[in-house]
């Protein structure tokens, strides 16, 4: 489980691997939805409506605060992507 630490002092933890365009935007969307701050690590990432494609890495990671972790994982599993 990838771990780190944002501004606030607070862990930042992989909820969720994908590599898939569609279940990039789909966990993207989830979050967004819940209300769950998120971090994306690697891949494509999207930056103030702009795609950006990483060619190093193929995968991305949805990283939230270890205070979400849990919830997060509970919805995105609830629509239908398989959590780290």
């Amino acid at each position: 489980m990838d771990e780190r630490k944002n501004e606030d002092g607070d862990g930042l933890v992989t909820v969720i691997t994908v590599g898939d365009g569609g279940q990039i935007a789909l966990a993207a969307s989830i979050l967004e939805e819940a209300e769950i701050p998120y971090f994306e690590k690697g891949g494509i990432s999207r930056r103030l409506g702009i795609y950006l494609f990483n060619a190093s890495a193929r995968f991305v990671e949805f990283q939230v605060n270890t205070a979400d972790v849990e919830r997060a994982r509970r919805i995105l599993t609830e629509n239908g992507l398989k959590p780290d």
